[in-house]
């Protein structure tokens, strides 16, 4: 039966297998953001030995952020620089984000900060929840 197929109908088959794979594909790479949530990447900038540093990033797909329970605000791609003081030794910082799916997703800092010789960023933790 198969066999008695002709061309044009093998063509026609193939055809409409291409383009439900590339629906597919395309659905695919547009629905992405349902299950990975929200991605927060961020770093430290501090300009100078100065007490005061810049926690900059990005959450994409964020709504709602936080830095240490504080809100702060982001803009339309995600991105956001907050300054934070810091005092001498050991300090942590918290980045929490929520998408509008009630995602959940935690960045966490340790900053050592020496008064003569500025802040260092140690151990970057991302955590996920739903």
């Amino acid at each position: 039966m198969v066999r008695n197929k002709s061309i044009k109908w093998w063509l026609g088959i193939l055809s409409c297998m291409v383009l439900f794979l590339a629906i597919g594909a395309f659905s695919y790479m547009k629905m992405e953001f349902l299950w990975k949530g929200v991605q927060i990447t961020a770093h430290v900038d501090q300009p100078n030995t100065s007490p005061v540093i810049y926690i900059k990033g990005n959450a994409k797909n964020a709504v709602l952020l936080s830095l240490n329970g504080r809100e702060i605000f982001i803009d339309k791609e995600g991105m956001f620089t907050e300054p934070i003081a810091l005092l001498p030794g050991m300090g942590v910082v918290t980045i929490d984000a929520q998408d509008k799916f009630g995602k959940v997703a935690q960045k966490k800092f340790n900053i050592l900060y020496e008064n003569d010789k500025g802040a260092v960023a140690i151990g970057d933790v991302d955590v996920h929840t739903n």
